[in-house]
């Protein structure tokens, strides 16, 4: 047994333990927005590929060319995890400048959502 007991990365044969990754850059407005959709953006993941049976433990980071640093969500913002994908939400605080986050603004600065998800499927 590995030690792992909870809903998430539920405790399996040896052999049906798995690891799956990919990239995530198809954003779309967050869940929590205010009237004018900015300061949260969010991608929707699709893991059916993985094969997982139950849903797995997921890790991931935010890359991008501008804007990155200091969000919030890129660790725990995941939303509706299952064993076919997941949804992350990206918070970012208004800048000083007045800059906010917004679906073009995450596509122009090449956000993207790295992950990688472990746990069983056989």
């Amino acid at each position: 047994s590995s030690g792992i007991n909870a809903e998430y990365g539920a405790d399996g044969p040896a052999n049906c333990y798995k690891t799956c990754s990919g990239v995530a850059k198809d954003w779309m407005i967050g869940a929590h927005t205010g009237d004018d959709d900015l300061g949260m953006v969010k991608v929707v993941v699709d893991m059916t590929g993985c094969g997982f049976t139950s849903p797995p433990i997921v890790h991931s980071m935010l890359g991008g060319d501008s804007h990155n640093v200091q969000t919030k969500g890129a660790a725990s913002g995941i939303r509706e995890l299952t064993a076919s994908g997941f949804e992350l939400n990206i918070f970012k605080e208004i800048e000083k400048s007045g800059w906010q986050i917004s679906v073009e603004k995450a596509t122009a600065y090449n956000w993207v959502v790295m992950w990688t998800a472990t746990g069983y499927g056989c």
